[in-house]
C-alpha cells in the first residue's frame, strides 16, 4: 500500500456504540493502510476513552452543544463549539473530516465546510438522519451502509457497508468461548443484548418467560445494561444457567459461543451478527426516528431474522414467537450468510483516502 504524508485525518463521532465503532473502525485502517496521522474529536464517553487509549489513537472531548428550545444558552452554546472546531480543523491543518452523524458532530461539519476542509459523511442506517441529511448539501462524499441510494446525491454517495473493528469481527473457537464461559457444548446458547446502552425491555422480555426457557433447556449470555446482580439471581432461582454482565467489550467472544441472538436493531448490533452469520430476533428501538426499524425490516424481509414490535402484545407472546423462531433459525442462519451489509474490504476508508496528498 502506498504511504502518504503531511495530510492527517480527523474522525469525528457521535456518543453511541453505533456511532462511535465505525469511526474507529474507519480510522485503524486510515491509520494502518495508508499511513494517515489520525486524531478523534468525541462526546465525553468513559467506554471512547478506553477503546482510544487501547488502540493508541490522539483525541480530544466535544463538549455538549445540542440546540434545544428548553435551554435559551444551547444556541450560544453551539456557537462556541463552531468556532472552537473552526479553529482546531485550521490550526491542525487536516486534510479531511470523516464523520459519523450525530448531533455531537455538527459544528465540525459545519467548520469542515466553512474552512474549506474536504468532509467525508458515513451513514450506518437504513432510513437517513437528520445529520445525513444536511450532509447531501454540503459533505463532499457520502458513504452509506446499506443498498439503498434513494434520497441520496447521485455521483457523491457509495455503498461501503458497515466498517468494523477487528476486534469484532474474530474471536475464540465456539468450544474455546463456551469453555470460558463454564457452558455446556450440548446446549444451545441465546446471547440478550441492547446495544450500549442496554434494554429494560429486552430484560423484561426474557425475564418474564422464565418458565418457558426453562423447559426449553436453554443457556443464556445476557447484557442488562442495569441490574446485573438482580437478574443473575433471577436465573439461579430459576434454574436456567446464565452469564450476566452490565456490559461486555470483547463482544467477538460472546459472538463465538452464541447460537441466536435477542438484540436491538442498531446498525452496529446488525452488522455484527451479520458478520457472525447468527440467527436473530430483532426488537427495534421504537423512537429516535424509527430508525431501528427499517434495519431490522432489511433482514426479516430476507428470511435472516425475525422483527418483534416492542409492545405489550409481544410481552404477552413471546413463548410463541421464540417457539417459532427456534424451528426457523436454522433456515435463518443459510440465508443470513448470503446477505452482507459489512464493509470487509475497507472501502470507506478508501473513500477518505482520496483526499489525503502523497
Amino acid at each position: 500500500m502506498p504511504k502518504y504524508k503531511n495530510r492527517k485525518v480527523a474522525v469525528i463521532t457521535g456518543s453511541t456504540g453505533g456511532h462511535f465503532f465505525p469511526g474507529l473502525a474507519v480510522g485503524e485502517d486510515l491509520r494502518e493502510r495508508y499511513g494517515a496521522a489520525v486524531k478523534f474529536f468525541v462526546p465525553g464517553r468513559e467506554y471512547i476513552f478506553k477503546w482510544l487509549e487501547k488502540k493508541g489513537f490522539e483525541y480530544s472531548v466535544i463538549p455538549p452543544c445540542r440546540i434545544t428550545a428548553s435551554d435559551i444558552l444551547s444556541p450560544f452554546r453551539f456557537l462556541c463549539v463552531f468556532l472552537k472546531a473552526c479553529a482546531v480543523l485550521l490550526h491542525g491543518r487536516y486534510g479531511v473530516v470523516f464523520i459519523t452523524g450525530s448531533y455531537a458532530t455538527v459544528p465540525f461539519l459545519l467548520a469542515a465546510k466553512l474552512c474549506g476542509i474536504k468532509t467525508v459523511v458515513h451513514e450506518q442506517n437504513v432510513r437517513m438522519g437528520k445529520v445525513t441529511r444536511l450532509s447531501t448539501l454540503i459533505a463532499d462524499r457520502i458513504t452509506i451502509t446499506f443498498p439503498s441510494l434513494s434520497g441520496y446525491p447521485a455521483g457523491r454517495t457509495e455503498v461501503t457497508g458497515f466498517p468494523l473493528i477487528r476486534d469484532f469481527a474474530s474471536g475464540p473457537t465456539k468450544a474455546g468461548a463456551l469453555k470460558e464461559l463454564g457452558f455446556s457444548p450440548d446446549i444451545l446458547t441465546v446471547l440478550v443484548f441492547g446495544g450500549s446502552q442496554g434494554s429494560d425491555f429486552l430484560n423484561r422480555l426474557v425475564c418474564d418467560n422464565f418458565s418457558f426457557f426453562r423447559e426449553q433447556s436453554l443457556q443464556f449470555i445476557h447484557l442488562t445494561g442495569s441490574s446485573p446482580g438482580e437478574i443473575q439471581a433471577l436465573y439461579d432461582k430459576n434454574g436456567i444457567p446464565a452469564k450476566v454482565f452490565r456490559f461486555y467489550v470483547e463482544m467477538s467472544r460472546l459472538y463465538s459461543a452464541a447460537d441466536c441472538v435477542i438484540c436491538r436493531g442498531g446498525a452496529g448490533t446488525l452488522a455484527e451478527i451479520n458478520e457472525w452469520k447468527i440467527p436473530a430476533i430483532v426488537v427495534p428501538y421504537p423512537h429516535a426516528g424509527a430508525h431501528q426499524e427499517c434495519n431490522a425490516l432489511f433482514f426479516s424481509e430476507r428470511g435472516c431474522s425475525m422483527t418483534v414490535a416492542q409492545n405489550d402484545s409481544s410481552l404477552r407472546n413471546f413463548s410463541v414467537i421464540f417457539g417459532d423462531f427456534l424451528m426457523s433459525r436454522k433456515k435463518m442462519a443459510e440465508k443470513m450468510s448470503k446477505v452482507s451489509i459489512v464493509d470487509k474490504e475497507g472501502k470507506t476508508a478508501f473513500v477518505v483516502s482520496r483526499y489525503i496528498s502523497k
